[in-house]
């Protein structure tokens, strides 16, 4: 049994989860002689999460509300979706159906469905030896970056999307305990990284939206009671990266992998399936600053950029980098998108 099993062992059990092994802990490394401190990088992503339940009033997700005003953010649609919503036999009126594994294989892999080749949640024809993960790419590329991920579906890790390169992968089963429940431990597990460790690069997934809507439709309490759950593990991550040490600057990325029905579901090609959204903040940023159609392959690229990672030709990415800030960082300028003083009005 390995380190994440055993901690799914004790989740099922209804006990404490023991906290995860320390990443190879060395001493801080200080920030730069120039005093410029150290790029780090937390993504987030929120399964079905529609963008017109996000963009409602505040109460309903304030912390991500504070993003969007002190960051930048913006919508794009999704390039696929099938006609025929979830057509037997495979997609044949697009690249893929509208559903997580494409969706997060994006993400993660910075191409799209025709290069890594998932087009539905039973990730046949995937291709992850040549479109790796950002973490993994980042791990490879600088063998000494720390990098880490959490999730509440399996599958994530199950199916290599999340490749064995990452430093630390916990996977919580949402599929069996429920999301809500394996959305609390991802959250667990990832503050105890950054407040106990020092890592550089981390992912979190959290799928509880996606299983409300499923259950009651995106319109629904059960719905907006996911939302605000998850913007309250949401706060409680960058909190820790507000009190962790001086000498580091981080960038925090929030983002879905596609929408749903008003009734709930999706795989089609209608607008309120394809619609997806990226959230970027980071010190120095304009608030409310508005991204020109940012796309979900643009992450990876951009993850690897702000981690001063260049982007090598030969991976093919499909993606752009998203605009950095205007203000470069200096010594004594905030280092979190929240810290006091990080928005610029």
């Amino acid at each position: 049994m390995t380190d994440t099993d055993a901690e799914r062992t004790r989740a099922a059990e209804g006990k404490e989860p023991a906290a995860p092994q320390s990443f190879a802990r060395r001493r801080a490394v200080p920030a730069g002689r120039d005093g410029t401190p150290r790029s780090k990088v937390l993504v987030v992503g929120m399964d079905g999460l529609r963008h017109d339940r996000l963009v409602r009033p505040a109460t309903h997700a304030p912390v991500l509300h504070g993003l969007l005003a002190g960051g930048a953010h913006g919508t794009s649609l999704l390039p696929y979706g099938e006609a025929d919503g979830q057509a037997e036999g495979g997609p044949w009126t697009s690249m893929a159906y509208t559903d997580s594994g494409p969706g997060w294989s994006s993400v993660l892999t910075g191409v799209w469905p025709d290069r890594h080749g998932v087009t539905g949640n039973d990730f046949a024809g995937a291709d992850y030896a040549r479109h790796p993960d950002f973490l993994s790419r980042a791990a490879l590329a600088r063998p000494g970056l720390r990098t880490a991920a959490a999730v509440s579906w399996p599958e994530l890790v199950h199916r290599g999307v999340l490749g064995p390169a990452i430093g630390r992968r916990v996977h919580h089963d949402g599929e069996s305990d429920g999301y809500a429940r394996a959305d609390g431990l991802v959250a667990r597990t990832a503050l105890r990284w950054l407040t106990e460790d020092d890592p550089d690069l981390v992912f979190v997934y959290f799928g509880a939206t996606d299983e409300a809507a499923h259950a009651t439709g995106p319109l629904s309490a059960a719905y907006d009671h996911a939302l605000l759950t998850q913007d309250t593990h949401l706060g409680r991550l960058l909190a820790a990266l507000d009190a962790r040490p001086s000498g580091e600057r981080w960038t925090v990325l929030v983002t879905t992998d596609h929408g749903h029905l008003d009734t709930g579901g999706h795989g089609g090609d209608t607008r309120a399936e394809r619609e997806v959204f990226v959230v970027l903040a980071e010190p120095g940023t304009p608030a409310g600053t508005r991204l020109d159609s940012p796309q979900l392959v643009d992450i990876a690229p951009t993850v690897l950029d702000r981690l001063g990672i260049p982007v090598d030709p030969d991976w093919g990415l499909a993606g752009q980098i998203l605009p950095g800030p205007v203000t470069p960082p200096t010594p004594g300028t905030p280092r979190t998108p929240t810290e006091k003083g990080a928005i610029r009005r």
